[in-house]
């Protein structure tokens, strides 16, 4: 579709993420959103096309910080076709921007990686990637999930210096140990790129998590995973991440990694702009169950859970954005616009892209996602332009 074209979208259930216009009316113009509000208060331009959304939900584009992959495919596959294929499988569900996760591995290996991400994102512009997320390998051994312990890092600023400028700058987010001896060093450095350090696969406790603040830290990786466990006389991360509001946390609504009434005590603490809901997708999310691999060993998906062949230890998860936000409001018991809020404004924050990406208002983006009342992913457009229709809506 021509991504200057102007077109209204009418009858539609607004979620901005704010509050619900209901019988809304929003006109893109020019990758943008140039009229939104309820119908009567919205002047539509003669002779534009205008489609009816039949009371289906318009809510901003996803953006999800923490994706493998999916499809079948996965970001640290050596083929630029596989980075293709996963983001057109998440533009399927509804996600106009995330950043490709990658894993622990050898330097020579990870170089190639970031740089191949790199150069997809540079020359597709239009696409829903839009930088990586460094999941290690700068973790703590003890707790390093399915990550091979030989290809984790021992802590040095100019190992990560090295990496940071194979990426040209598309690093945005890194998992790190903040109690591992030197990852302080290694924060304050990636801090000082503008990449966000994210506590995770962690033992850190409290004072940890202060210095890791003082540095930089500002976000903490699949809360509940791969790090120490609540204690009530040994405060560590899951304190810290509860109680410091510098701290923004993810979670991964998909009812395998956390349960959803603990999710209830996390979204009644962190509230709706503490966290960020992410899938921590890999290449078997939309896959059947079966074997595949992820970090470089197999893995067993059986019932949309993804474990190591020891079957205990989780390897990603098989879920989607709108499936999470679907379990917040239907298993959580939150509203629309704090589960919708989580999936797409609060990941813009973390970006710094709030100011254009995650809400819905006259001048921003116009990334939308359109659902049905079971929350299936309907129609997606990215400024402006019809990434993905199940059925023609908008022609």
């Amino acid at each position: 579709m021509d991504t200057t074209k102007t077109y209204a979208i009418k009858n539609a259930k607004i979620i901005t993420p704010f509050r619900i216009i209901e019988q809304g009316t929003i006109i893109i113009d020019n990758k943008k959103i140039s009229g939104l509000g309820k119908h009567h208060d919205v002047h539509v331009p003669a002779k534009i096309p205008y489609y009816d959304a039949h009371g289906m939900m318009i809510t901003p584009g996803f953006i999800d910080l923490l994706v493998h992959g999916g499809g079948g495919a996965g970001f640290a596959d050596d083929d630029d076709n596989a980075i293709h294929t996963v983001s057109d499988f998440f533009f399927k569900h509804g996600t106009t921007g995330m950043l490709a996760s990658l894993f622990s591995k050898k330097m020579n290996l990870l170089k190639k990686d970031v740089v191949r991400i790199a150069d997809y994102a540079d020359a597709h512009t239009d696409s829903n990637i839009w930088g990586i997320h460094m999941e290690g390998p700068f973790i703590n051994p003890k707790l390093k999930g399915a990550h091979k312990i030989e290809y984790l890092w021992k802590p040095d600023v100019d190992m990560w210096n090295e990496l940071y400028s194979a990426c040209r700058g598309y690093i945005k987010l890194m998992t790190i140990a903040p109690e591992v001896p030197g990852n302080i060093d290694v924060i304050r450095a990636a801090a000082s790129c503008g990449v966000v350090p994210s506590i995770g696969h962690t033992l850190a406790l409290y004072d940890d998590i202060e210095k890791a603040i003082d540095n930089g830290a500002a976000h903490v990786t699949h809360m509940f995973n791969a790090m120490r466990p609540f204690h009530h006389r040994e405060a560590g991360i899951m304190v810290a991440a509860l109680l410091r509001n510098e701290l923004k946390v993810e979670l991964i609504a998909d009812e395998i990694h956390v349960n959803p009434i603990v999710m209830k005590l996390l979204y009644n603490i962190k509230g709706d702009g503490g966290i960020i809901l992410v899938t921590d997708a890999i290449r078997a999310c939309g896959m059947p169950d079966g074997d595949y691999h992820f970090m470089d060993q197999k893995i067993i998906v059986k019932n949309k859970s993804a474990y190591l062949e020891n079957g205990t230890t989780l390897a990603g998860s098989t879920l989607t954005m709108e499936v999470a936000i679907k379990n917040m409001v239907q298993q959580v018991g939150v509203p629309l616009t704090s589960a919708v809020r989580m999936a797409s404004l609060n990941g813009a924050k973390v970006l710094g892209r709030e100011h254009q990406k995650g809400i819905l208002a006259v001048g921003k983006d116009a990334d939308l996602v359109l659902m049905n009342d079971k929350f299936e992913v309907q129609a997606t457009i990215y400024e402006g332009a019809v990434k993905y229709q199940k059925e023609k809506i908008i022609k």
